[in-house]
């Protein structure tokens, strides 16, 4: 049996040969054997189980397995060079060149020779399905439940893990980071809540250099109880650390990956507690529309106000743009009757006064908690700040604190923009808004931290908001 580093070398060295292209557009990305190995441990596979991965390429999970004791382990790939690479280092009879994704279960196993497993592990390829990247097979019906829940080459991964798993079997994939809360991802993640046991989500972050998305490894029990519960685990110190449980019939559609008790509890008092931006809202809430020279694009918009044109003194619109960064938080100003276009996401209400009061709880620090937290489980990359999340945000309004935070939000509109005076008035906004939420010191103190650690150091001088 090879070493470690001598198998981590071999299976790399593949992967580098590959056109970067070519790995992009086919979802190809090597999972590096000791995370491979990680996993298997995290896993604790008894030595006698049979383990599957069927989309192995040079096989790092069936490699760690082998070196972990477990002896029946067989591998599938579309990749011709792939498998002869994992064949040399395997066996032949064990990795077979089969497409997992075009056949159904019980093709591939009977290819394998083998039947249901009570192991699938791995890494599947994730890409969008277009023209150029599709499944080539004849099953229509499965092709649309592919379409229908993501559209995406794991989705078909997954799929046909279920078709292979037997009864109580484990399925341990790497997935998307996103397939937890995007909505186009929304009916697979449905049925896996409803008719199976999530065991448990690993939030891996950003475990691949050439991929821009970040990953978890969702292990998932062929079965259903109604008392699971999801552990949940983050990638720390080189191990896997469990963070907190949740039972599974807290969750309805999105999967939120909560840190501990206080971040779980905070997520519960907004979201049981007050109304969401839906309940609330009156007017329109979308994109931009306009196409004139003029109007008011995404770039255009800082916090509070706009690069080019002073903030108008009448209308009903607020302005947000539309590419949401953690770094930055969110970016809005009250529009009025300016123009905007499809880079900007437009809120309307008969009220002014709302308008400016929804700037306000826009930009605080407990709003963008909520967004960066509870929308987009802590992602670091770039998102959208479309209605689907902005409509899920709590919206309280108290009468002690309206009109104080609508004069705070006009303020902001007419001081300098990031000058000490400005900084001041966002950390009386700040204050405004927890109490009108009604969090004490604890829970204040965790939201600051959190998001202190997440965005750019230059949205919380304290020296420069020291009164």
């Amino acid at each position: 049996m090879f070493k470690s580093d001598e198998l981590n070398k071999r299976t790399n060295s593949y992967e580098i040969a590959l056109n970067s292209v070519y790995k992009k557009d086919n979802g190809i990305f090597n999972t590096e054997f000791s995370l491979a190995k990680k996993i298997i441990e995290f896993l604790d596979i008894p030595k006698e189980a049979i383990v599957l991965d069927p989309c192995c390429g040079v096989s790092n999970f069936l490699l760690s397995a082998k070196q972990c004791g477990i002896k029946n382990i067989f591998g599938a790939d579309i990749d011709k060079k792939a498998v002869e690479l994992s064949q040399e280092l395997l066996g032949a009879d064990c990795i077979k060149k089969i497409d997992t994704i075009a056949n159904n279960g019980a093709i591939t196993l009977k290819k394998l020779g083998i039947e249901k497993v009570p192991y699938i592990v791995g890494n599947p390829p994730y890409v969008p399905l277009s023209r150029s990247i599709n499944i080539e097979t004849k099953d229509y019906l499965f092709l649309r439940n592919v379409k229908d829940a993501g559209s995406n080459l794991f989705i078909g991964a997954l799929f046909r893990a279920l078709e292979m798993v037997q009864d109580g079997g484990i399925i341990s994939y790497i997935v998307p980071k996103n397939f937890l809360h995007v909505a186009g991802y929304s009916l697979l993640r449905r049925k896996l809540l409803k008719e199976k046991q999530i065991l448990s989500v690993v939030d891996l972050g950003k475990c691949f250099k050439d991929v821009r998305g970040e990953q978890i490894l969702l292990t998932i029990k062929n079965g259903f109880a109604n008392d699971n519960a999801i552990d949940f685990f983050s990638l720390a110190n080189g191990g896997f650390v469990k963070t907190i449980s949740i039972a599974q019939s807290f969750f309805n559609d999105e999967i939120i990956i909560f840190e501990n008790q206080s971040d779980f509890e905070i997520y519960k008092k907004l979201n049981d507690t007050y109304q969401k931006f839906s309940n609330v809202k009156t007017g329109y809430i979308g994109r931009g529309r306009s196409k004139s020279a003029n109007a008011i694009s995404g770039k255009d918009i800082r916090k509070f106000g706009f690069k080019t044109v002073a903030v108008p003194q009448k209308g009903n619109q607020v302005f947000i743009q539309n590419i949401y960064s953690a770094e930055a938080g969110i970016i809005a100003c009250f529009g009025g009757d300016l123009e905007a276009t499809e880079t900007v996401t437009v809120f309307t209400d008969g009220d002014p006064k709302m308008c400016h009061y929804i700037t306000g709880v826009l930009h605080s620090n407990l709003c963008n908690f909520f967004l960066v937290k509870y929308c987009y489980n802590n992602s670091t990359l770039t998102m959208h700040t479309d209605p689907n999340y902005l409509l899920r945000i709590p919206l309280e309004r108290k009468p002690e604190t309206f009109d104080q935070i609508v004069n705070v939000v006009k303020t902001l509109e007419k001081v300098d923009y990031m000058s000490n005076e400005w900084f001041l008035f966002v950390a009386e906004l700040n204050r405004l808004v927890y109490q009108t939420y009604g969090l004490g010191k604890e829970q204040i103190d965790f939201i600051e931290t959190t998001i202190k650690a997440i965005q750019s150091s230059r949205w919380h001088n304290d020296e420069r908001k020291a009164m």
